[in-house]
């Protein structure tokens, strides 16, 4: 009996101390979880801004009427940044939807091929990485810091894509067709949706719609 009592009292601060260190255990792991779930939260927070279609004109070439021709660079569409978080150009896709045409191939020596239908555009992001120096142009008070501020338009162009074999950040597709020129029109009259998208969070900033207005 005296054997059994002095193991047990042995024990007893060895489980206690055993306890104790379960504990604290629980604790540093309850405090660090939540340390990194807040510092997920802060680094991965979603940019929100009011972003409104100013203007959308355009048309496409080779159908119709030829007085009602209008070519890839007087596709344009306007856009602008009402309020909200300033937007990182390096992070920021457009997607534009509707009926219009691209083409295949080099229409300038007659090998070019004009394909009509609906029209897919994405631009992957919103910096001057793959652009047409036009674009660079236009939007330079846009480029100049890389973020896209409060105040400030943003204009998209039928012609923004790389010229030549550069790699370029606009992508195109009609009808399903993906192997495109990369320049793109819209049918006047038609309508046209556009999103604005937060490629790192993957959310959609703002959904617009619009009718084509023909380009003067």
């Amino acid at each position: 009996m005296y054997f059994f009592k002095s193991s047990l009292e042995g024990l007893s601060p060895v489980v206690g101390s055993l306890l104790l260190l379960l504990i604290v255990f629980v604790l540093v792991g309850a405090v660090a979880s939540s340390i990194n779930l807040s510092g997920c939260r802060a680094n991965f927070q979603q940019p929100m801004a009011r972003i409104t279609l100013e203007s959308c004109e355009g048309g496409i070439y080779g159908a119709g009427s030829v007085s009602k021709w209008v070519t890839f660079k007087e596709n344009q569409i306007v856009l602008m940044h009402e309020g909200g978080d300033s937007l990182p150009l390096n992070s920021i896709s457009v997607r534009i939807s509707g009926y219009g045409n691209s083409f295949q191939g080099n229409i300038s020596n007659g090998s070019g091929k004009r394909i009509e239908g609906d029209v897919g555009v994405l631009y992957l992001d919103l910096s001057q990485k793959g652009k047409n120096p036009d674009y660079i142009i236009r939007n330079s008070a846009v480029i100049e810091d890389g973020f896209w501020d409060v105040g400030e338009k943003l204009i998209l162009c039928g012609r923004d894509s790389a010229i030549g074999s550069i790699y370029s950040s606009v992508k195109v597709s009609v009808g399903g067709v993906e192997k495109t020129k990369d320049n793109y029109g819209f049918k006047a009259g038609s309508e046209i949706t556009l999103m604005v998208i937060d490629s790192e969070g993957r959310n959609v900033i703002a959904e617009r719609k619009a009718v084509v207005k023909l380009a003067d």
